[in-house]
C-alpha cells in the first residue's frame, strides 16, 4: 500500500517548491465521494499535521456535500477527454497480462 492519504499528501508537498510548501499545506482541498465519511476532513487535518513540520499551518476545506458527490466524476470525464491523457491508460490486455498489482503501481503509488 501506500500509507493511506495523510503519507499522500505528505508526499506531494515534498514534491513541490520548497518556498509553497507551508501555503500548500495551509490550503488542501478535499473533494469527492469517500469526503463524506463523517470526520474525514478533520482526521485528514489531524493526522497530516502530525506529518509536518510544527511550523506548518494545516488547513483542509471541502466543498458542499452535494458537490463531493460528483466532483471527481466530472473531473475525470474531463481529463479522460484529453488528448494527453490517453497515453496514461492501462489498457484490458496490459491489466489481464500483468494484473491488478500493476494497476496499482501505475497509478497510486
Amino acid at each position: 500500500g501506500c500509507g493511506g492519504l495523510p503519507l499522500l499528501a505528505r508526499s506531494a508537498l515534498g514534491l513541490s517548491e520548497p518556498t509553497a510548501r507551508r501555503e500548500l499545506a495551509a490550503n488542501v482541498v478535499l473533494c469527492g465521494g469517500n469526503s463524506l465519511f463523517n470526520g474525514m476532513p478533520e482526521r485528514l487535518g489531524l493526522e497530516l499535521s502530525q506529518k509536518l513540520p510544527s511550523a506548518f499551518k494545516v488547513r483542509v476545506a471541502s466543498a458542499l456535500a452535494v458537490e463531493r458527490n460528483f466532483s471527481v466524476w466530472i473531473g475525470g470525464s474531463v481529463l479522460s477527454s484529453l488528448g494527453s491523457f490517453q497515453q496514461m491508460w492501462l489498457s484490458k490486455k496490459e491489466f489481464l497480462e500483468l494484473g491488478s498489482e500493476r494497476a496499482e503501481e501505475r497509478f497510486l503509488c
